[in-house]
């Protein structure tokens, strides 16, 4: 693990408990002892670990992963396609800036992790819920698509609209898609003649930002036709 800061103090912290052996490395003295006297069954070495030569004399390759968490998005991103280049099967790279994230993904690092979209996500997620009516529970949101997009997976209560109504026939807000229902715990990629019924789950995918619960998918009012003509 490449930077001594917050997530990685989180993050060593959690996989010790876990028993992982954790080879942590960081530039800055004051940081390694602090990290050190915190993880004292993990190895803190203390040097620069976007210096490759730095990095083959402590026999990183060895390794079965490789984080980048620097403060430096670039350095993340090139010391991690250099530990995929070296073999390590598995590398993650710490990336807010989601141009670069692309490019990372284009280059062949899959794992590129945006801690302000999580914590973005997940507060997006708790005022929803707190927001939420009686017609469904959102149990996740996802931000995809550089945040053009949402996935929402909802569990359907008796008080969601549109129970028992083929897909094709529901009057859905435009860019709304019901991508999946999970119903006797049986995943199903619906089709226009499929249906919701109290107690599945389905995952929403959806341009309109907006939606707070599962009745906020249709076009109609409240009061209105749940289904197109």
């Amino acid at each position: 693990m490449v930077g001594g800061g917050r997530i990685a103090h989180y993050l060593t912290s959690i996989l010790s408990n876990m028993g992982v052996a954790v080879k942590l490395v960081e530039r800055k003295d004051d940081r390694c002892r602090v990290l050190a006297e915190a993880f004292p069954r993990s190895l803190v070495i203390c040097g620069d670990g976007t210096d490759q030569e730095m990095l083959e004399s402590e026999h990183f390759t060895s390794t079965d992963a490789f984080v980048a968490l620097t403060d430096r998005d670039e350095d993340n991103l090139i010391i991690s396609l250099y530990a995929l280049q070296r073999g390590i099967s598995k590398a993650i790279a710490k990336c807010n800036r989601q141009n670069y994230a692309g490019i990372a993904h284009s280059a062949g690092l899959d794992s590129v992790i945006s801690p302000k979209l999580i914590t973005a996500s997940y507060i997006l997620q708790l005022v929803r819920g707190m927001r939420s009516s009686k017609g469904s529970v959102m149990k996740a949101l996802y931000q995809i698509a550089d945040g053009k997009a949402e996935a929402m997976e909802f569990t359907v209560l008796p008080g969601t609209r549109g129970l028992g109504t083929p897909i094709h026939r529901l009057d859905l807000k435009k860019g709304v898609l019901i991508a999946a229902i999970i119903h006797n715990g049986k995943v199903t990629i619906p089709e226009g003649s499929s249906s919701i019924t109290k107690g599945d789950t389905v995952i929403i995918v959806s341009r309109d930002q907006s939606i707070l619960e599962l009745n906020d998918i249709f076009a109609s009012p409240p009061d209105g036709p749940v289904a197109g003509a």
